[in-house]
């Protein structure tokens, strides 16, 4: 069953309370609970977030790959916690770091077709005030953390009883790697 999974969390940027989330599709096996999912998720953006995010809600719903009718919420959660960096650069807070994986498919031009997560960090942990700001490439520590994050959320659950999906169930080869993109990107937050 193709499962959609969304955490949002809250941040304050500039004086205003503003929520984000990130959106996953999971091609989950049938023993895996929808609770599992989650918990898989928010523990690998937790290590990824700082301290300055703070965790609200998971939802998990399924199945995306059919019609409406058939896709129902199968779980909605609060949740607790911040992330777990300790803040070194604070950044942009609408500048966000670009994890993709390659799909093995091409488009129309021949181009490579990737799975892309922009994440909003928050927080750089590193003193490199220009890679906070975007002018230069992210420290090697920081796109390592992206690239553990994009690993952990690859395969939520062990065994490929959860590989990550686009939301009509179009699975990852097999060989896909984790990559990092290594500048900050700005990804606004939703007004």
């Amino acid at each position: 069953m193709i499962l959609g999974v969304s955490v949002t969390k809250r941040t304050t940027w500039r004086g205003i309370e503003e929520e984000f989330s990130n959106v996953y599709h999971y091609d989950a096996a049938l023993d895996a609970t929808s609770q599992e999912v989650l918990d898989a998720v928010v523990t690998a953006e937790k290590a990824l977030m700082g301290t300055n995010v703070s965790f609200v809600n998971g939802k998990v719903w399924g199945p995306t790959d059919g019609t409406k009718e058939q896709s129902q919420m199968l779980l909605q959660q609060n949740l607790s916690g911040t992330g777990l960096i300790t803040p070194g650069a604070i950044t942009a807070k609408e500048l966000s770091a670009v994890v993709q994986w390659d799909t093995g498919r091409k488009n129309i031009r021949g181009g490579r077709i990737f799975l892309r997560k922009y994440v909003h960090l928050g927080t750089i942990n590193s003193v490199d005030e220009n890679a906070a700001k975007g002018n230069t490439a992210l420290p090697a520590a920081t796109q390592t953390a992206i690239v553990n994050y994009g690993n952990a959320v690859k395969n939520a659950l062990p065994q490929g009883r959860a590989a990550i999906s686009d939301k009509k169930g179009r699975k990852l080869p097999i060989a896909t790697t984790s990559a990092v993109l290594p500048h900050l990107h700005t990804r606004q937050f939703r007004r």
